[in-house]
């Protein structure tokens, strides 16, 4: 029996061993993977015990504005103001973890996200930025259409009365605006570094975009019966777009030697917006994983098919589609894929997968398929 006890407390000691070695080295991986220190702001100084605290208790990240102090809301909190459950601006679970931090937007200031980079980015190397946002649900809160980042090689202080003279270095933008209350948002763009960019600052920006006729400003009106929005935030990452994806099979959509000849293949979160091209930052996964895919095997070529659902004239979604496919060839190019290897086509709605008698289904059919050969 002794032996036996001795035997369960060795191999519980060797699983413990194992666990902490594998947790080690897979925080150590995401540490290098993921730029952004904190990044889903479990870490801090103090618990918050009202609003406005963020500056002070918020860990290696500030807020750079002379007016607010930006808020840090943890489950932990004895403050009805800055809880998780419940809180001021209303109630969120954090996305994950513990935490999550927020920031106004009113008609006579804003609060921003600033942080230095664990290390500079390289010029020319692509990134990719996600974090995710809910709007707070106090019914006199508005909603903003635009958030944006900005890079710089020194910290900045943001003017609380006074627009950017340029854009941000990333931009997102709804036009039925940023109204989740309920559940988190995801917000992802793909950036490309000029090689000077120690921090990052995020927020509500009101910025002047010029073009040959006119300046346009964005994000300057707040809707709403006080003119005042608030976002909670969490998990933000910044990631090199070549480290994210180095198995194809994390894809939900598997490539498999067996079956790929001849066989189209779709790829389900390649998708896009009613009647457009442009490629959602939701795609970047899969198109990622498919450009990996053809770099391992270079002989493999790829028919990319569009299509669309049948909503407009049959004429026009039949240029439309080609249109997605050549999207997804184009960006397939900029991932080292030679375009030799791959033709783009479109059909239109003449091969829909799912009747278009539902908006659901529509957007299923609004897709691309890739046959390999």
């Amino acid at each position: 029996m002794r032996i036996f006890e001795k035997s369960i407390r060795m191999m519980s000691l060797t699983v413990r061993i194992i666990f902490f070695i594998s947790l080690f080295a897979f925080s150590n991986a995401d540490a290098q993977e993921n730029i952004l220190p904190n990044s889903n702001f479990e870490n801090y100084n103090e618990l918050p015990t009202n609003i406005g605290q963020g500056k002070k208790c918020l860990k290696d990240w500030t807020i750079p504005v002379l007016i607010g102090g930006g808020d840090y809301y943890h489950s932990k909190s004895k403050s009805r103001k800055a809880g998780t459950e419940k809180n001021y601006f209303g109630k969120q679970e954090p996305h994950s973890g513990m935490a999550y931090t927020g920031i106004c937007i009113t008609g006579s200031y804003r609060e921003y996200l600033q942080t230095e980079l664990k290390q500079p980015l390289q010029k020319g190397r692509k990134y990719k930025t996600e974090l995710y946002i809910s709007s707070g649900d106090a019914v006199w809160l508005g909603h903003m259409k635009g958030f944006g980042i900005i890079f710089t090689d020194k910290l900045i202080m943001i003017p609380n009365d006074q627009p950017l003279l340029q854009a941000p270095s990333v931009v997102f933008r709804n036009e039925d605006s940023y109204t989740n209350s309920t559940g988190w948002e995801k917000l992802e763009a793909v950036y490309e570094a000029d090689g000077s960019e120690k921090y990052m600052t995020f927020g509500c920006f009101v910025y002047r975009e010029r073009n040959e006729s006119m300046i346009k400003t964005f994000n300057s009106e707040i809707p709403g019966v006080k003119h005042y929005a608030h976002y909670f935030i969490d998990d933000f990452t910044l990631n090199p777009l070549d480290a994210e994806i180095k198995n194809t099979e994390t894809v939900e959509t598997k490539i498999s030697e067996k079956e790929q000849p001849g066989k189209a293949h779709i790829f389900k979160n390649i998708v896009f917006d009613f009647g457009k091209a442009e490629l959602l930052p939701s795609s970047f996964d899969e198109l990622n994983g498919l450009a990996d895919y053809l770099g391992q095997n270079p002989t493999v070529k790829a028919s990319i098919t569009g299509h669309t659902d049948n909503v407009g004239k049959k004429e026009d979604n039949l240029v439309l589609s080609k249109k997605r496919a050549q999207a997804v060839l184009s960006y397939l190019s900029t991932r080292n894929i030679n375009p030799s290897r791959l033709t783009a086509k479109g059909k239109g709605d003449t091969e829909p997968i799912t009747p278009n008698d539902t908006e659901e289904g529509r957007h299923k059919n609004r897709r691309v398929e890739v046959v390999f050969y």
